[in-house]
């Protein structure tokens, strides 16, 4: 059976617990500064509305982290709800291949990569 696992954080729970409390940091000072309206700040703080890519690098900027952290909170918590509302029908799907590693994985396309990156150069 699939593992749901501990159920990871929101954006909303992250944003209020570490960045709304400083500063009377509030929602309408907040869609001002990411250049968004309050709706949209809203529906965030409201799990209405999931992070994208330009809102992660919008929250990045403007709250001084990494745009990587703000899609990885989003994606941990994607993958938690997808576990936990498809986990019998993944579970009931015949895998084709052994579970790799990521390094597994990474590294032929790594090599591959490369050989593209030569041949462009060399032509």
């Amino acid at each position: 059976m699939t593992n749901v696992g501990f159920e990871p954080p929101r954006v909303a729970d992250v944003l209020r617990a570490h960045f709304l409390q400083l500063e009377d940091l509030t929602q309408d000072k907040l869609a001002t500064a990411l250049g968004v309206s309050r709706h949209s700040v809203n529906e965030l703080m409201n799990h209405r509305r999931s992070i994208t890519a330009p809102m992660a690098l919008r929250l990045a900027r403007v709250l001084g982290t990494d745009p990587h952290f703000w899609i990885n909170i989003q994606v941990e918590r994607d993958l938690f709800e997808a576990r936990r509302q498809h986990a019998a029908e993944i579970d009931a799907l015949e895998p084709l291949l052994e579970q790799q590693s990521e390094e597994e994985v990474i590294q032929p396309f790594e090599t591959l990569f490369r050989s593209e990156t030569r041949e462009r150069k060399a032509s």
